[in-house]
């Protein structure tokens, strides 16, 4: 496992990858213009009408905290939910992960901005080193719902809708990992995330590493702070 994942203070655990994510840009590449290769075929049409069974009927203007931040993690559990069915056996176990359960509503809200602009980020970065078209549509269906919830947290907290200007920008795997890793206690045998990219394969799985934790940080706070409905 890399030395990235590495013991932390618990003021690190919860501050660290506001440090390291916020505001990164990088270019360099997912997969280091590694050869993709043995495409993942996947049902698209199973991932196009998976945020349909949970969408709120209630316009942007009207939604509360509540409605909002219970619909973001229904989105990250049907994520989990997706990528788990379309790896099948080759699906990464769920890493134990540590820290994420925050002490009060602003620092969750915040973390919150900052972990799904980071799948924004993470998306966009992946899509060109995808083989199959199948997986490409799948993932940026993924990629658009991760950024209509991080332009609803980036509206809320008083921060720029489109904070990269007219063009979104990627951030760098090795990013990624340093800012999410004080969060993760152990891999559960799951591949390194720092390890290069080869296929279709290791790349769903490294976005099945970001949705597990995501759908964690919402699971474990959502309900303490806005109630579960």
């Amino acid at each position: 496992m890399s030395k990235q994942f590495h013991e932390t203070s618990e003021n690190e655990q919860k501050n660290h990858v506001f440090d390291q994510l916020r505001g990164t840009t990088s270019r360099r590449g997912f997969l280091g213009r590694t050869a993709v290769s043995a495409a993942l075929i996947v049902p698209v049409a199973s991932m196009l009408v998976a945020q349909t069974a949970h969408a709120s009927a209630k316009s942007a203007y009207h939604l509360s905290y509540a409605d909002a931040f219970n619909e973001i993690k229904k989105d990250e559990d049907t994520h989990v939910s997706f990528l788990k069915s379309a790896l099948g056996g080759s699906a990464r176990p769920k890493p134990k992960f540590k820290g994420l359960k925050q002490d009060d509503q602003d620092t969750f809200i915040e973390l919150s901005r900052v972990l799904e602009n980071t799948g924004v980020g993470a998306y966009l970065l992946a899509a060109p080193s995808i083989s199959s078209k199948a997986n490409l549509a799948a993932a940026g269906s993924i990629l658009t719902i991760e950024a209509r919830h991080a332009g609803y947290l980036d509206a809320i907290t008083g921060n720029a809708l489109s904070p990269n200007g007219a063009f979104d920008k990627p951030i760098a795997q090795a990013d990624i990992v340093k800012g999410v890793s004080p969060f993760i206690a152990s891999l559960n045998g799951g591949s390194d995330p720092a390890a290069a990219l080869k296929n279709d394969v290791d790349i769903l799985n490294f976005a099945l590493l970001l949705e597990y934790l995501e759908a964690e940080f919402y699971d474990s706070n959502v309900p303490n702070f806005f109630g579960d409905n």
